[in-house]
């Protein structure tokens, strides 16, 4: 080959050599390209899919923090809607709720002695514990109960607190009241407070020549009913002792009148 046709050559080859340089460089260009465009969804998925965990993760710690009880420490508020309701409060005393009452416990219930704050009316089955006396706030009247059983009214126009077991302390601007099985304490409408017993509580009276009507003005304060009788009677002699439930006593005491006790309702009595 001459010197001509080295030159030819070479300067071929550097001209292919350059092309295939160029080529190559496109290639690698698509190449890149196209690996770009299949890694790019891959990244933005991986993204959405680590926002979406975060926001599922959140989420969640959302729902815990509101929902978990351990959040909200302990439920300290007990309440009935339309129909009655039982619980039982951390110390394992039973209340059953009368629709439309709710209790609130103290924060520390428990720790040193048992608080609570209640409206509406409610049968209680206080646990015992002497350690830990059970107060009861019932807006404008206070009970100490030690362990008992017992009825509480606090919205009635007449409130009261009846007791069927065990003893309680009620304390009423300053006067202090305390009740034993079978007896009620109330509050009227006009601040008037009342200490008194059930009707089938058995007591004993003793008379001495005491008007009917004086004897039944006893009996009503003793039981805070009404007793209707006969006017005609009220002047008449009573004598002796006489023990049982008002049904009893009323009994025997009408009874040389022929008077028979009955009931018009529960704070009414007839004699007839």
């Amino acid at each position: 080959m001459n010197k001509i046709e080295d030159e030819d050559f070479k300067r071929n080859w550097e001209e292919v050599s350059a092309e295939k340089q160029q080529l190559d460089a496109r290639s690698d260009e698509r190449i890149l390209k196209g690996i770009e465009r299949k890694i790019k969804p891959s990244v933005n998925i991986r993204k959405i899919y680590w926002a979406a965990a975060a926001i599922v993760i959140l989420g969640v710690g959302f729902y815990f923090f509101r929902f978990s009880p351990s959040a909200q420490h302990e439920t300290n508020i007990f309440f009935s809607t339309n129909y009655s309701k039982k619980v039982t409060l951390p110390d394992g005393s039973m209340i059953t709720l009368q629709p439309h009452s709710k209790i609130e416990l103290a924060a520390d219930f428990g720790e040193t002695d048992r608080n609570i704050t209640f409206s509406g009316k409610a049968v209680f089955d206080i646990a015992k514990d002497k350690t830990k006396p059970f107060h009861i706030n019932a807006h404008d009247f206070h009970v100490q109960i030690l362990g008992t059983k017992f009825f509480l009214d606090q919205t009635s126009e007449e409130q009261k607190v009846e007791l069927f077991e065990g003893k309680v302390k009620i304390d009423y601007k300053g006067k202090i009241t305390y009740l034993l099985p079978n007896e009620t304490w109330s509050k009227n409408s006009k601040n008037q407070d009342f200490h008194y017993y059930a009707v089938n509580a058995k007591k004993s009276f003793s008379f001495q020549d005491e008007s009917f009507e004086k004897v039944i003005n006893q009996l009503e304060e003793v039981y805070h009913v009404k007793i209707d009788y006969p006017d005609q009677y009220k002047n008449k002699q009573i004598r002796g002792s006489f023990s049982g439930n008002l049904n009893e006593v009323l009994s025997v005491i009408g009874y040389p009148f022929n008077l028979k006790p009955e009931k018009s309702n529960d704070n009414v009595i007839q004699l007839k």
